[in-house]
């Protein structure tokens, strides 16, 4: 945090005041990710309302956490939604896809329930716990809850809940927007949070799986990617590994909106990641000229867009417009 500190105060003197507020609002989030010293394997989770990240423990964890990266590896939290709330001291999530309201929600394939596991963690705000059905503590499978406020109670309530990770940073704050969701409910699950539905009962006339709050959930590996960037057409976000220059390395996630034939891209800056190396075909921003290029695009893994350029469009909200692309 000190050298992004450094690296950002040499540049200050150099760049004019627009530059050196757009600077400081990137590099910000660096430094809480840097300051929480992340060891464990990351997780990046995309869902309707935005992008957080979860670092599992699986030092503590060995069992819980290994289980829970063998669904995010296999890719069955994909096309997940967010099934439950509980008056806003969590989510649930994990176990559910939903194509139709004809046929409703349907569980995900599981692999064998795995013991409940001493992890020595508690069920503190902001952690993640495997959910087990009620009065059977050995039966996890998928499933899982992020705790919104403490509460330790769940180390032993019905066995107790075996906490394995903790949300990053800011991402809480995505997470708690989730929790105040209106909500339906939806077959058997009496408080599914939605998104642009403000119905109390499930309409099939009016409601889609577009209502509610889907999920995809990916390892997050500094060097995975060759492309410099990757769009996700279900959440309308494109992922950028940004070379900062002296300031560092990030990988920030730009919200894609189309209007007619203009696209434009807005960073959430709360959900950067401060990348420890740089990985190849990073994007570039000139603070000067406001522009931002990538190299390439990738979608669903193929890259399909070269050199593409973003001009910067307004500061407050970093918000840059598409200029060209090959």
């Amino acid at each position: 945090m000190r050298k992004i500190s450094r690296a950002l105060r040499v540049q200050f003197t150099k760049l004019p005041l627009h530059t050196w507020l757009f600077a400081v609002t990137i590099a910000f989030p660096l430094c809480i990710f840097s300051a929480a010293g992340v060891a464990g394997t990351v997780v990046e989770v995309q869902t309707s309302l935005g992008t957080f990240f979860i670092e599992v423990d699986e030092d503590a964890a060995p069992v819980t956490a290994g289980n829970f990266l063998n669904y995010v590896i296999s890719g069955r939290y994909n096309n997940t939604f967010i099934h439950g709330t509980t008056g806003g001291s969590l989510i649930r999530g994990g176990g559910y896809t939903y194509d139709s309201c004809t046929i409703g929600p349907e569980h995900i394939p599981t692999d064998a329930p795995i013991a409940l596991e001493e992890t020595g963690l508690s069920n503190l705000d902001g952690t993640i716990a495997a959910l087990h059905p009620s009065g059977n503590p050995d039966g996890a499978t998928s499933e899982w809850f992020i705790n919104l406020g403490n509460d330790i109670g769940l180390d032993t309530q019905d066995g107790g809940y075996a906490v394995f990770g903790w949300v990053l940073g800011d991402g809480l704050d995505v997470v708690r927007s989730i929790s105040v969701a209106n909500v339906v409910r939806l077959g058997f699950f009496l408080e599914t949070p939605t998104t642009n539905y403000f119905e109390t009962g499930v309409d099939c006339q009016l409601f889609s799986r577009d209502n509610l709050i889907m999920v995809r959930m990916s390892v997050f590996n500094d060097n995975k990617a060759t492309a410099t960037a990757d769009f996700e057409p279900l959440t309308q976000i494109l992922g950028v590994n940004l070379d900062l220059g002296a300031a560092g390395f990030t990988r920030i996630p730009f919200a894609v909106a189309v209007n007619g034939t203009q696209i434009s891209i807005t960073a959430q800056l709360d959900a950067a990641v401060d990348l420890q190396q740089p990985v190849p075909n990073m994007a570039s921003y000139n603070a000067v000229s406001g522009r931002l290029h990538l190299p390439s695009i990738a979608v669903g893994g193929e890259i399909v867009y070269r050199n593409v350029i973003f001009d910067l469009n307004d500061l407050a909200t970093a918000t840059f417009e598409l200029r060209s692309y090959e």
